[in-house]
C-alpha cells in the first residue's frame, strides 16, 4: 500500500472518530419557496421598452451542521439556490428578477442555481467561518429583497 493511502486512511479515520452526536444531532435544514412576479409599466414614459413583466419560483435550501467535539470544533454550512421562470418573454425581460441569456434577443434563462459553502471552526466561544456568508449584523445585511 502506498504511504499515501495509509495517511489518507488514517486522517479520514480520525475525523470520522470525531464525528459525534452533536455533529449530526445540531445540524438543521429548511427549505424556503418564493414565488415573484415582478411588474413594471413604461409605457406613459416614451421608453425604449414598453414593460417588464416577468413571474418565477425560488427555491432556497438551506443546511448548518453542528461541530465535531473536542477543543477546536469543525462543522460546515450549505445554501443551494434555484431559480425557475415561470413566465417571461424576450420583450419583457431585464428586471433584474431572472438572469438573462448571454444573447439578449432570447430573454431571461429557464433556470439558474448556485451552491454555496461554508466551512466553520469553533473554539470555546469563538466561531469562525469561511467561504459563502449571509451576515445578519445591524450594520451590514445581505440582501434578499429579490427572487434568491
Amino acid at each position: 500500500m502506498k504511504p499515501t493511502l495509509i495517511i489518507l486512511f488514517l486522517a479520514g479515520s480520525s475525523l470520522a472518530s470525531q464525528v459525534h452526536a452533536s455533529f449530526l444531532a445540531d445540524s438543521k435544514a429548511s427549505l424556503e419557496l418564493r414565488n415573484f412576479y415582478f411588474n413594471r409599466d413604461y409605457r406613459q414614459t416614451n421608453a425604449a421598452q414598453s414593460k417588464q413583466e416577468e413571474w418565477a419560483q425560488g427555491l432556497l435550501l438551506r443546511y448548518e451542521s453542528g461541530f465535531t467535539e473536542g477543543l477546536v470544533g469543525v462543522g460546515f454550512d450549505a445554501i443551494g439556490l434555484l431559480g425557475v421562470k415561470l413566465d417571461s418573454s424576450p420583450d419583457r425581460a431585464g428586471s433584474g428578477l431572472l438572469k438573462r441569456h448571454s444573447d439578449t434577443r432570447k430573454g431571461a434563462q429557464d433556470e439558474y442555481g448556485e451552491l454555496g459553502l461554508t466551512a466553520k471552526l469553533r473554539a470555546s466561544k469563538s466561531t469562525l467561518k469561511l467561504g459563502t456568508l449571509l451576515p445578519k449584523l445591524p450594520t451590514v445585511l445581505a440582501n434578499d429583497s429579490r427572487l434568491l
